[in-house]
Formats: structure tokens, C-alpha cells, sequence
């Protein structure tokens, strides 16, 4: 059963990857590097608009789902219409800053942008309902068919001439419409606008997490604008960068499996279950420092071959990037084990601090070093995560260790 439903999982990964891949490469081609830079630079904003649509209801979808807590049990049945309603609100809400436009940027870029990454999370709530009841078989064939339908209004964007980040975004919306309606062709979902403060109040914990952990991940995108960075640098940064995450999404499943492993355990952590999560843990980074093995003398004649001799520069950046790679790999099993545990305080503020640090550097060293300040500072804030989920790991250790001493004492 466990091969099953990874096989499946990796098999959608490996699909959604690389049509992403492929898709990347003719969106590459056919902006060039600076034009690139910019839609690199909407993705990161899209990412950042999502946790605020999501409003940490995703989270709560999947959590609850699997096992309701006693403080939200009273509304399981109503928390997918609560989604939906915040969700509502929150695109309404960002539709009319950008129509509003207080920073005098590109309006057709904002609203495609806004459009197309909050129709995505509406789809994604019921995918954590999936996940949540374990039917990651369905859960995957809806991830392929997310993808397909979204590279299907891309592509057809582009073999009709699409030469702008907005016009590439607009399709993007379109297809993640056509996947919604897919998905609820058996009775949409109700948004539910009475939103009780008690579940705002468990909600914002998780918004705060997610949104300091976008930050820290893809805020440096948008800095590279701010401290006026060379789009063309920036485009190579986004390629190279976009060639790690499908790395990071292959990691995905095993931590979903994770956290409904230990989630359904209603029993007391033992120290078994910090072991396992130290060794996935170790694991995980030792495929990450193989993939920088593999990259160091290959990423130079990568890069030119399948985007392009104009986005050279992005396999010296990817060389680097990969490096990042040995700790992310290993931060995405260890966060799951750390939520496992019960630790989501220690996990907010190691990203908090996480999101300091990288902001702070990159507005410290990005005048002097531009796209390499970017780049060393996302290598080392996953340094920075690495570290303070390993000390919560580490308490965990002891914590169970005092109990086990207290017992034989007792």
C-alpha cells in the first residue's frame, strides 16, 4: 500500500515536473532573460498572494480531516465552506488593490496574477481534504489533471503569439478555472463568509508560518526589483531556481506520508520516532549532496543546450543553488517530523527568524553583489532552518528522555 500510493504520488510529481520543465523552456525561449525576470518576479508575488488567500485554511483542511481537534471539532463539517469564504474575500480583496495600483506597476500583471495563483488555491482545498482522508491515488490524478489543463491554455497561449508575463499568467487562470470547475462538476462548495474568531484564531498561527516561509523562499525575487538588479540576471536566477524547486517537490510526498503517519498516532512520541525522523532526515540530505555532485560538472552545458546560450549564467547560479539543496531536502522531511511532534511554535519562529535574516541580508549585500547576494542567502538561510529545527528535534530528545527518566524514578 505504501509503494502505491508514493509511486502514485512521485509518478504525478514527475509529470507536473516535468511539463513544468518543458514549459519553463518555451516560456524562456520566448521572453529571453530579462521579460523572464519579470514573470519570475510575478510568480514570487503569486506565491506570496497565496498564503494570503489560503489564510492557513489549507493546513486546517488537511489537519482536520485526518484527525479533527478538540478545539475545531464543533465545525468539521463547516471548515471547507470557511475556506472557500476567506478565499472569496481575500481575492476580492487583492483584485481591487491591484486595480488600485498604489506602487504604479503593471496592472495587467497584477491582476493575471492575482487571478490565475488564487483560483489555484480554491482547487487545492479539496486536495487537502484528499490528503486528509488519504486518497493520495485521487489526490495524484487530480494533480496530473491541475497540470495538464493549465500547460494545455499555456501552451495554446504561446503557439498564439503570447510574448507577455501577463498574457502567459491570464492563460494560467483560465486553465485553473476549467480545473475547478472540473473538480465541483458535482455541487460547488458554499463559501461561508461567518467565519467564527476561533477559527481565525488556530487559522493564523499557520498563515503566519506559511508566509514567513514564502518569504524567506522567494521574497528575494522580488527584492532583486526593489535594489534594481539586471532583469536579464534576475531571469537567469528565476530559470536555475526554478530547476531546484522540481528537486524540493519530489521531496513532497514522503513528508505528506510523514505527517499522516504521525498525525493518526494518538500516542505519545517515543524516541523511535526521533531516530526515524534523524535518519530521513540525514537521508534526504545526502540526495541533496548528490544532486550538487551531479550538478557541479554538468549545469554549464545544461542550461545553454535546452534555454538558450542567453541563459549561460543560469548553470553557474544552478551550481550553487544546488548546494542549498543538501539542507532544503533535509528541512523538508525534518519541518514534517517537528510538526509531528507537536513543535509548531519552535517551527514558527525558526521561520521567522529564517525570514529576517534572508530580507535583512539580501537588502544589506544585493547593492554590492546583486543576483549572487540572492543566491548565497538562500543557500545559507536553509543553513539557518536546518538549525533551529534540528534544536527542536533536539529538545524533542531530551523531553523524552526526562519522561522516561521520571517514569523509572517514579
Amino acid at each position: 500500500m505504501l509503494r502505491r500510493l508514493l509511486g502514485a504520488q512521485w509518478l504525478a510529481i514527475g509529470f507536473v515536473g516535468g511539463v513544468s520543465f518543458v514549459l519553463s523552456v518555451f516560456i524562456a525561449r520566448r521572453f529571453g532573460p530579462e521579460t523572464f525576470g519579470v514573470y519570475a518576479q510575478a510568480i514570487s508575488l503569486g506565491s506570496l498572494l497565496m498564503i494570503l488567500v489560503d489564510g492557513g485554511f489549507g493546513k486546517l483542511l488537511l489537519r482536520e480531516t485526518a484527525r479533527a481537534s478538540s478545539k475545531l471539532e464543533q465545525y468539521s463539517e463547516e471548515l471547507h465552506g470557511f475556506a472557500y469564504g476567506h478565499a472569496c474575500m481575500a481575492i476580492v480583496l487583492l483584485a481591487f488593490l491591484a486595480m488600485v495600483n498604489p506602487l504604479s506597476l503593471h496592472r495587467p500583471t497584477l491582476l493575471a496574477t492575482v487571478g490565475a495563483f488564487g483560483v489555484i488555491v480554491l482547487g487545492q482545498f479539496s486536495l487537502a481534504i484528499l490528503r486528509g482522508q488519504g486518497r493520495l491515488v485521487r489526490d495524484a490524478a487530480w494533480q496530473v489533471s491541475s497540470r495538464a489543463i493549465t500547460a494545455a491554455t499555456m501552451a495554446l497561449a504561446l503557439w498564439a503569439g503570447a510574448d507577455a508575463p501577463w498574457e502567459v499568467l491570464a492563460a494560467q487562470f483560465l486553465g485553473a478555472f476549467l480545473f475547478l470547475v472540473l473538480i465541483m462538476h458535482k455541487g460547488w462548495g458554499r463559501p461561508d463568509f461567518r467565519i467564527p474568531k476561533s477559527v481565525y484564531a488556530v487559522a493564523v498561527p499557520l498563515i503566519w508560518l506559511d508566509l514567513a516561509t514564502v518569504v524567506y523562499f522567494r521574497s528575494d525575487m522580488l527584492l532583486c526589483e526593489l535594489m534594481e538588479v539586471p532583469n536579464a540576471d534576475v531571469g537567469a536566477y528565476g530559470v536555475a531556481f526554478r530547476l531546484v524547486e522540481a528537486f524540493l517537490l519530489l521531496a513532497s510526498p514522503v513528508g505528506l506520508m510523514l505527517f499522516r503517519r504521525f498525525r493518526l498516532d494518538t500516542e505519545a512520541p517515543v524516541r523511535a520516532t526521533v531516530m526515524g525522523i534523524a535518519r530521513l532526515t540525514l537521508l534526504a540530505g545526502g540526495i541533496g549532496l548528490l544532486i550538487f555532485a551531479v550538478a557541479l560538472p554538468t549545469a554549464d552545458a545544461f542550461f545553454p543546450l535546452f534555454f538558450g546560450e542567453r541563459f549561460a549564467f543560469s548553470g553557474t547560479l544552478f551550481k550553487v543553488l544546488c548546494f542549498m539543496l543538501v539542507f532544503a531536502l533535509a528541512n523538508g522531511v525534518l519541518g514534517q517530523g517537528v510538526f509531528a511532534l507537536g513543535l509548531d511554535r519552535r517551527y514558527v519562529w525558526t521561520a521567522t527568524a529564517a525570514a529576517v535574516f534572508n530580507v535583512g541580508g539580501n537588502l544589506l549585500l544585493m547593492p554590492l553583489y546583486g543576483v549572487w547576494a540572492a543566491v548565497w542567502m538562500s543557500v545559507i538561510t536553509e543553513v539557518v532552518v536546518s538549525i533551529g529545527l534540528a534544536a527542536a528535534l533536539f529538545q524533542a530528545w531530551k523531553n523524552i528522555s526526562l519522561m522516561r527518566r521520571s517514569g523509572s524514578a517514579v
